[in-house]
């Protein structure tokens, strides 16, 4: 294993307790009980390099032999998204997508129309915009997380993804 790799392991295991931290406080402000089931769709979602819709990680969660509903699934992304722990984002497939945000930079997504590849970008110049744009409009930016569709170029000539097939 490499450094880096090491490095961002551990970076992302402190990023995971922290946001099972600011959850179980979250929980406990509102009175609400900070269940197994909870913790472990929570952590199924930081522990994930990729975007996850709920069906996703209800599935994924009965594969690992978990005993959890698809409600407590829907209900908990819920809840972590309203303490800011998860971005729900749309990814062009009809239906919510979800992204661990603590601990995470602003991004845009860009999307391909034709064969459904997602990169991630982060832009200073972009940050700057929205933070101006916000300014101007009596607004402070606290986080942005953005969706861009175009078609992906596939080849030097630009041709488009599926135009090669």
């Amino acid at each position: 294993m490499t450094r880096q790799t090491s490095q961002n392991k551990k970076e992302n295991s402190e990023k995971l307790v922290q946001a099972e931290n600011l959850f179980k406080e979250y929980m406990k402000e509102h009175g609400m009980r900070c269940t197994t089931e909870r913790l472990i769709v929570l952590r199924e979602l930081y522990k994930s390099s990729s975007h996850l819709d709920a069906d996703e990680i209800f599935v994924r969660l009965k594969k690992k032999g978990m005993s959890i509903s698809r409600a407590t699934v829907y209900h908990t992304l819920d809840l972590l998204f309203k303490c800011h722990l998860v971005t729900k984002i749309d990814l062009g497939h009809k239906h919510t997508h979800y992204e661990k945000s603590h601990g995470v930079a602003n991004h845009l997504h860009i999307i391909c129309e034709q064969c459904g590849k997602v990169i991630e970008v982060t832009s200073e110049e972009l940050a700057s915009l929205l933070a101006a744009l916000c300014k101007n409009n009596g607004f402070a930016l606290e986080s942005f997380s953005l969706q861009v569709f175009g078609k992906c170029l596939a080849a030097a000539d630009g041709t488009h993804c599926n135009e090669h097939a």
